[in-house]
């Protein structure tokens, strides 16, 4: 049994993609310089955006009438789970990504970083979207997706053989977390990896993330609090751990 920061890890394969990603986010710590640039002038932006939203809406910012800068500090992964992001999708083949909720398109880049196929983001608010080509115009691998997710996303799944990796970070609704990873679930596979942001933020994403990893085919969990991590792999320990990430 391996200790970390008082949680205990009892598989060795755990531990090492633990560990992994520590490390990842270590060395680069810094960000992609590129990236950042982009972000900084994202957090300087004073012009307002309106937004459609059509999920549980944002605790901090009431108006749909928002500020760049607002949604840039707010409503964007910071720079620590971007990298985690990263990290996750780097542990599998990346040949199809899926993001839901592209937002301004930071966790967006990063993630076709480490791509090898294409990276699919999702994304409502066609003044985000308007962003967001911006901020991924250097990367020929991305695939923006307008429209409300529950209508774009099944028409996208149909066309996809499987999924390597995907990262639901929008809507923040019970059933629409839970429908869109029972939408994703047959496309999965042992290297696979699904990520479930928010699960802490309402009582709602709370039960959602708790109904999902119990659904079948489940072979570890790991729960840093800001988001929830499945994995598939046959070779894992059937784990649900609870695990502390630098913020």
């Amino acid at each position: 049994m391996i200790r970390i920061d008082h949680y205990s890890i009892q598989s060795p394969e755990a531990y090492r993609i633990y560990q992994f990603l520590r490390e990842h986010r270590r060395t680069n710590s810094q960000g992609i310089p590129v990236i950042e640039e982009v972000r900084r002038k994202h957090l300087g932006d004073n012009h307002f955006l309106e937004i459609v939203d059509y999920g549980a809406g944002s605790k901090r910012m009431v108006s749909n009438s928002r500020r760049v800068g607002q949604v840039a500090r707010v409503s964007s992964s910071r720079l620590s789970y971007n990298l985690l992001y990263q990290g996750l999708c780097s542990l599998t083949p990346a040949n199809t990504v899926i993001e839901l909720g592209t937002c301004l398109g930071i966790t967006t880049a990063y993630l076709a970083q480490v791509t090898s196929g294409r990276v699919f983001s999702f994304e409502a608010s066609d003044a985000l979207l308007q962003i967001a080509r911006r901020t991924v115009a250097a990367y020929p691998n991305v695939t923006l997706v307008p429209g409300n997710a529950d209508f774009t996303l099944p028409e996208a799944l149909g066309s996809f053989s499987s999924v390597d990796f995907c990262l639901l970070d929008a809507n923040h609704t019970y059933d629409a977390t839970v429908r869109y990873a029972e939408a994703v679930w047959p496309l999965l596979h042992e290297q696979s990896v699904l990520v479930i942001g928010d699960i802490h933020w309402s009582k709602e994403m709370n039960k959602a993330w708790n109904e999902i990893r119990r659904l079948p085919g489940v072979t570890l969990t790991m729960d840093f609090f800001e988001c929830g991590v499945l994995f598939f792999s046959k070779g894992l320990s059937g784990e649900n751990l609870v695990l502390y990430y630098p913020g």
